[in-house]
C-alpha cells in the first residue's frame, strides 16, 4: 500500500502551532502592558489635578480639606502619595513601583515607576487660581 502524504503537514503543525501560540500571548501581554501604562497615566493626571486644589484656604479659593484636629491640614504632597500606595494593588500584572509627588509654586508634578521598564510615567499640571487671574485681569 502506498501513501501520498508521509506525515510531514503533522510535523510542520507541530513546529508551527506552539510558535502563533506564543505570538497571541505575548500580543495580549503587551496590550494588558499598554492597558496598565494608560490606566496609571490617568490616575497620575488626575491626581495631580487634585493637587493642585489644594491651598488651605489661603488663596480663597480650591479645596481646604480637613484632618484630624490633632493632624491640622491635609498636605497635597502627602494626599497624593497616600492615594498612589493604595492604587498599587489595582493594576493586574504590571503594578507601579515607586512614585513621588512635587509640589512647586506654579505646577504639581506626580511621577511613577511601573513594574517591567525603567521609564517613569510623568504628569504635570499648572496650578491655576481662577480668582487671582480674574482680580489680575479686571485690574488692566
Amino acid at each position: 500500500m502506498c501513501k501520498k502524504c508521509k506525515g510531514y503537514f503533522t510535523v510542520e503543525a507541530s513546529f508551527i502551532m506552539p510558535i502563533v501560540l506564543i505570538l497571541y500571548l505575548l500580543i495580549i501581554l503587551s496590550a494588558l502592558f499598554l492597558y496598565c501604562r494608560c490606566a496609571i497615566s490617568q490616575d497620575n493626571f488626575l491626581l495631580a489635578m487634585r493637587a493642585a486644589e489644594f491651598t488651605e484656604g489661603n488663596e480663597n479659593y480650591g479645596e481646604v480639606i480637613y484632618g484630624l484636629e490633632e493632624d491640622g491640614f491635609w498636605q497635597a504632597q502627602e494626599y497624593v502619595e497616600e492615594r498612589m500606595e493604595d492604587r498599587k494593588i489595582f493594576y493586574p500584572f504590571f503594578p507601579t513601583e515607586a512614585g513621588k509627588c512635587i509640589i512647586k509654586e506654579d505646577c504639581i508634578l506626580v511621577q511613577t515607576g511601573q513594574k517591567g521598564t525603567k521609564d517613569f510615567i510623568i504628569k504635570i499640571t499648572q496650578r491655576w487660581n481662577p480668582v487671582r487671574i480674574i482680580r489680575e485681569w479686571r485690574k488692566d
